[in-house]
């Protein structure tokens, strides 16, 4: 009996999981780009969004069960007191995260801080 109620346990658990919604982007922020004095920094939302280690509150910090996603400029804008600056916060999170994928021996996007790497003109 034990053993019947762990198998069904275990099958309720992957049936859970297949169940469950994943985050769906709007096509219109599949690809962000982000136009800046260095030239277009271009984010693929799907892709870091498709990435099984990542949770979209990763990045979207504040984000509560039920909310709506805001802009990241919504909170990191040049008048910002309580948040760093869309620039300092993009730059240390992007970097932060590259660099410990890359620790992990995975595929990571740009790792040095060659400006041309992201920023496109």
């Amino acid at each position: 009996m034990r053993i019947l109620i762990m198998i069904l346990s275990v099958l309720a658990c992957g049936i859970g999981n297949v169940l469950a919604e994943e985050p769906v982007i709007p096509a219109n922020k599949a690809v962000i780009p982000f136009d800046t004095k260095l030239g277009v920094v271009t984010f693929n939302h799907q892709m870091h969004a498709d990435l099984s280690a990542t949770e979209c509150t990763t990045c979207h910090h504040t984000l509560k069960p039920g909310e709506t996603v805001k802009s990241c400029h919504e909170c990191h804008d040049k008048e910002a007191t309580d948040a760093p600056k869309a620039k300092t916060a993009f730059h240390t999170r992007c970097t932060s995260c590259h660099e410990y994928t890359a620790a992990k021996g995975e595929v990571a996007g740009p790792l040095t801080k060659k400006c041309k790497l992201c920023h496109i003109k």
